[in-house]
């Protein structure tokens, strides 16, 4: 009987040992020039723990990605926000985003190397100054990729500074995230990678929380994404939900 167990405990080894193997994959950023995808963003805030109420401030932005000539070796993308929907936060100008476009250039594993804003037309031009010295990312759909193939629970981190607060009371708080690899999977008629994700922070800038990512292997595109964190500082905390989904 001990044989027999043994034997079975070898197989269901080996077995899990060849699934995760036959999972193994190489995550690279590698579009076709002209690919076009189209983004919608929400982003939902809470000025505390507590999300049974409404958020205090809701923004949905839908956006258009498109993958220009190469430079070199190097890939750029250029992503457009088409429109920006607003509610709560205290007003101001509807729509303060539409036309304001990122361009980067990273190479195939995501590494930035330049990052130009064009600001939004009708920007008040110190507004606008601002915004071409930031360091204005495409949103969730940035990321570094490990350097070799990676398998199931397969591990990596990163970082992802955040402004909370409002006015006198913005603080930037710099969260680390864990990436877990979790599986390959089918979805909607594409190879997928679907990948967990854990926050964390230093002390004093408690980021805690998690989210998911699928990504499109062939088409080397984001399908969706979400993250579901809490952010405290001095001077409180947010609750803070996100959600990046293609559109047809």
């Amino acid at each position: 009987m001990k044989n027999c167990c043994a034997i079975l405990s070898i197989a269901l080894v080996a077995a899990a040992a060849t699934q995760a193997h036959a999972q193994a994959i190489q995550l690279r950023y590698t579009p076709s020039v002209g690919q076009v995808t189209r983004y919608r963003l929400t982003s939902r805030m809470w000025a505390s723990t507590d999300t049974s109420g409404a958020p205090g401030m809701q923004v949905m932005m839908f956006q258009t990605q498109t993958v220009l000539p190469m430079d070199g070796a190097n890939y750029v993308v250029k992503t457009v926000f088409d429109s920006t929907v607003m509610a709560g936060g205290g007003g101001g100008r509807p729509d303060m985003l539409r036309g304001m476009a990122v361009t980067v250039h990273q190479d195939a594993r995501g590494h930035v190397i330049t990052r130009e804003v064009t600001p939004p037309p009708g920007m008040p031009p110190f507004v606008a100054n601002m915004m071409t010295k930031s360091n204005t990312s495409s949103g969730q759909n940035s990321k570094e990729w490990p350097e070799g193939s990676i398998s199931p629970g397969y591990t990596w981190t990163d970082s992802m500074p955040m402004s909370v607060g409002s006015g006198r009371h913005t603080k930037q708080v710099m969260c680390h995230l864990t990436y877990k690899f979790e599986r390959v999977d089918h979805q909607g008629g594409a190879r997928v990678a679907v990948m967990s994700a854990t926050v964390s922070s230093a002390a004093g800038e408690a980021c805690s929380g998690g989210g998911e990512t699928v990504f499109d292997i062939g088409g080397s595109r984001f399908a969706h994404s979400t993250m579901d964190m809490t952010v405290a500082t001095g001077d409180g905390q947010s609750h803070i939900k996100t959600l990046l989904e293609t559109l047809p």
